[in-house]
């Protein structure tokens, strides 16, 4: 199956509600409208994140299959991060290399705007993607552990 990566745009707002709504469904989460609202609208709008939104896009019919965001981070010291803040492929779309079409169209992003280092933190629900970073030569830097109140 042939699918087409493109850069998200103000357009894409429901298609990416409706795909980072299922994600937090598949990891057991809430989907939080406020906290959609707020992250999405600084990912499209803000000049230095706007293009690191990526949708996949089924090219026969144009339905979406996928998304992946990738982020320009500064860390305290100065050093410009990369960091992969959502996958999401659609289940009739996985294990078709939609995912690792997304990765590499984030990673070449990332590249272009000269990150030093990129970054993904996976939930214990999605570590089924650990095999596709592990091709990508990501290495296991450190746990996170993490106290819901």
């Amino acid at each position: 199956m042939d699918v087409r990566i493109r850069v998200g745009t103000p357009d894409d707002r429901a298609t990416l509600k409706k795909f980072v709504n299922q994600l937090v469904a598949d990891l057991g989460e809430d989907f939080d409208e406020k906290r959609f609202d707020w992250g999405i609208l600084r990912r499209l709008y803000d000049p230095l994140q706007r293009h690191g939104i990526f949708i996949a896009e089924n090219e026969e019919n144009g339905e979406p299959a996928g998304m992946i965001v990738a982020e320009l981070r500064v860390d305290p010291y100065g050093l410009s991060e990369g960091y992969i803040k959502l996958v999401f492929v659609s289940p009739e779309y996985r294990e078709k290399g939609v995912g690792e079409n997304l990765l590499q169209e984030a990673l070449n992003h990332l590249k272009k705007i000269k990150v030093q280092r990129v970054k993904i933190n996976l939930k214990e629900e999605a570590i089924k993607a650990a095999k596709l970073y592990e091709k990508y030569k990501f290495k296991k830097k450190y746990e996170v552990l993490e106290l819901k109140f």
